[in-house]
């Protein structure tokens, strides 16, 4: 009997030593699991302290960005439409000063032509009303218009009406007795324009056409 009792409590105490090693690897076991958890801890802080930096340099960044992609859009400058550019006055290899103009872009979309007519001839001249263009580079050729526009001013001679100061005018003391009558600008458009024969300040005759009046010259 005292045999049984003996491997009895010998089999309690492996059991005993089996549970102790047991809860002592689970011991372990979570005390690894709150290390790594402690690391990943700081690991995350460290992550934070390198991202606050990255993040207040973001906003900077992203400015130089934008900055050089607006440098390199001026860069490359397109005429907003088909043109000639004239008064070319840089070459290659020279440097474009800011505001500094270098050549002129000639529209070649739309032509006008001014005719200077008299002030007697103005009454009979109207927006709308046909007209004929003749270009002394080429005066065969009869180019068609249409009046746009009349103008309602001019400067005023001074050798008549005298110079206006900032009192009373200044009248001249002699008189002209040959009156010459006053010239108003007439602006035509020309209906389809050829593309290579018209050039700015060219001169050309307009004649405006009215079916009840002689044509005004």
């Amino acid at each position: 009997m005292r045999r049984q009792a003996v491997e009895q409590a010998r089999a309690q105490l492996k059991l005993s030593q089996a549970a102790l090693q047991s809860v002592l690897a689970e011991y372990e076991q979570s005390k690894a699991g709150v290390d790594q958890s402690r690391e990943q801890v700081q690991q995350q802080v460290r992550g934070v302290n390198t991202l606050e930096p990255l993040t207040s340099q973001r906003t900077g960044k992203m400015s130089a960005i934008e900055t050089a992609q607006y440098n390199l859009t001026n860069c490359r400058i397109y005429a907003p439409f088909d043109a000639r550019v004239t008064n070319l006055t840089i070459s290659e290899g020279a440097y474009a000063h800011t505001g500094e103009q270098i050549f002129t872009l000639i529209d070649t979309r739309t032509w006008w032509v001014i005719g200077n007519y008299r002030e007697t001839q103005l009454r009979n001249i109207h927006p709308g009303m046909a007209a004929d263009v003749y270009l002394l580079s080429e005066p065969s050729r009869s180019l068609h218009g249409t009046v746009e526009s009349i103008g309602f001013g001019v400067t005023p001679d001074p050798d008549i009406m005298g110079r206006f100061g900032p009192g009373l005018p200044d009248l001249q003391r002699t008189l002209n007795w040959v009156h010459l009558a006053s010239r108003f600008p007439v602006r035509v458009r020309i209906d389809s324009p050829p593309n290579d024969e018209f050039r700015i300040g060219e001169s050309a005759l307009v004649i405006v056409r009215n079916s009840n009046h002689a044509p005004a010259r």
